[in-house]
């Protein structure tokens, strides 16, 4: 079984083009005994340990979905898979390569488990092997934040051994903190760690303060300071936000030093930790940071939470400061701009229908700039059915244009998608050609096919083209033709962004007819 299973994949002498294939094969088949593929991997430490770790970290993203799909957490106790899949698992993780990618989503079914049993050894090979990144170790630790139901002292204490780890250290407060939060023990699970706490509190402020005055301290390059930086904020924010739950006065110095930090969310979770010992400086820094767009909602939260709610002022609570808010956290994100924008601001609100609810809501369009001295970056971004902005630059569409183009960018169906040119079958190619013929009599030159757009059961093709001595992009499916100059501009639209332009029109005109 394990030879048919893992033949062509695991082993030194694997052809990765045809390992690649078999993946694809094994992906496609939908009788897959997964629970036989553990048993398989798990039996042969050897060739795992010789293994391609592009191959295996395939081989745990296919057993993961099936998994995941299936309901690992709800098979019953009593059966073989149930009783062995961790020790497989286990098994797996502790042979394979220490670079293999995607071995966080095998923990992380372990995680979605439950039992003691897939715990323990969840807790093991975090200890003995911890993830890369902390955003891996969150998502690991994430489904014990989902559901309830599991033994809280499967995990707690021993799991307080990965703060020494960079990347363990926040998601194991961040579960103990919700933890605490809920209810679900009597007593914080790191309250007897709290000088370690304090000690690493006082660590991570210090070097983020070293980093506020001078940034290459984190690293040379961008993606290593970001790292560093996201790391450390991640680490600070559930510092403070343990030991303020754990509540003891020793923790107020090392508090007091975050809170002078220029971090917006760290001097929250400082002001909010002090607050909530009573203390006069967190309680007027909360309401201070109310008046900051990136660290208002939070403010607000916890001043509602620990009973001074009415001191904050209610223009900070209305639904354009909330937009404000939201898209400026959304900026922040480590995987965004990861700093809070200089300047944000609604420029348009409206009550309407949109792409997947069935009732009118809300949405907001706000302008954002970041102002870096000698240089400028500005766009305008959604709030309301979703935070997020374009990389292209859409500010100098018209308001309805820019509502437009994120409605179709945020429409999902499976009958909605782009064909790219050099992809198309015959059929398709005549559709093109009729548009570029199209495109030719209405006065554009040159134009070069970059996708095929279906809409449902419509069609339109997307091209590069030159119209008045301008390149633009343009889109048109024979009757409507939209097109967008790109000439001369850093961030224009691209081939897809015009298609959500052209759908989005033809949504919003058909689901708010009167507006």
């Amino acid at each position: 079984m394990s030879t048919e299973l893992l033949s062509g994949l695991l082993g030194s002498d694997v052809d990765p083009a045809e390992a690649g294939v078999r993946l694809g094969q094994m992906a496609a088949d939908l009788e897959l005994d997964v629970s036989a593929l553990l048993r398989a991997m798990a039996v042969e430490p050897q060739r795992l340990a010789d293994s391609d770790p592009a191959i295996l970290g395939g081989l745990f993203r296919l057993i993961h979905l099936r998994l995941a799909r299936a309901g690992i957490e709800s098979i019953p106790e009593d059966t073989e898979f149930a009783k062995l899949a961790h020790g497989w698992i286990g098994a797996i993780l502790s042979a394979v390569p220490e670079v293999t990618p995607n071995q966080f989503l095998l923990l992380q079914l372990l995680a979605t488990r439950g039992s003691d049993a897939s715990l323990g050894v969840l807790v093991n090979q975090l200890r003995q092997r911890p993830p890369q990144t902390w955003m891996q170790a969150g998502q690991i630790l994430g489904p014990l934040m989902q559901r309830d139901g599991w033994n809280v002292g499967a995990v707690y204490p021993d799991l307080l051994d990965c703060l020494s780890s960079p990347a363990m250290a926040a998601p194991v407060l961040d579960l103990a903190n919700f933890l605490c939060r809920k209810g679900r023990v009597d007593r914080h699970p790191a309250a007897d760690q709290l000088t370690v706490l304090n000690h690493l509190l006082g660590e991570v402020s210090g070097r983020l303060s070293r980093f506020e005055e001078d940034p290459r301290s984190f690293g040379d390059d961008v993606e290593t300071v970001q790292n560093r930086l996201s790391e450390s904020v991640a680490l600070a924010v559930s510092l403070c936000d343990a030991v303020g739950l754990i509540g003891d006065e020793s923790s107020i110095g090392k508090l007091n030093q975050a809170i002078e930090l220029k971090h917006r969310r760290v001097q929250c979770e400082a002001a909010g930790a002090l607050a909530r010992m009573d203390d006069d400086l967190g309680k007027k820094r909360l309401l201070q940071l109310t008046d900051e767009p990136a660290a208002r909602l939070r403010a607000i939260q916890y001043a509602d939470e620990l009973g001074f709610g009415d001191d904050v002022d209610p223009d900070q609570r209305t639904e354009t400061a909330s937009a404000e808010s939201e898209m400026a956290l959304w900026l922040t994100q480590p995987q965004q701009m990861g700093v809070p924008p200089t300047g944000v601001e609604v420029i348009e609100s409206r009550r309407m229908m949109w792409p997947s609810f069935d009732d009118p809501i809300d949405v907001h369009l706000v302008r954002f700039e970041y102002n870096f001295g000698d240089r400028q970056y500005s766009n305008i971004g959604i709030v309301g059915p979703v935070t997020f902005a374009l990389a292209a630059d859409v500010a100098d569409l018209p308001v309805d244009d820019i509502f437009a183009i994120y409605a179709g960018w945020h429409a999902e169906h499976n009958e909605i998608f782009t064909v790219a040119a050099d992809q198309l079958n015959e059929a398709q190619k005549r559709l093109m050609a009729a548009y570029r013929d199209h495109l030719d009599r209405a006065g554009y030159e040159d134009a070069t096919p970059e996708l095929l757009g279906l809409f449902l059961d419509e069609t339109a093709g997307i091209f590069r083209a030159i119209r008045d001595e301008t390149e633009c992009r343009v889109v048109t499916d024979g009757l409507e033709t939209i097109d967008q100059p790109i000439a001369g501009r850093q961030r224009p639209l691209q081939g897809g962004d015009v298609f959500n332009l052209y759908k989005g029109r033809k949504m919003l005109r058909t689901f708010n007819p009167g507006a």
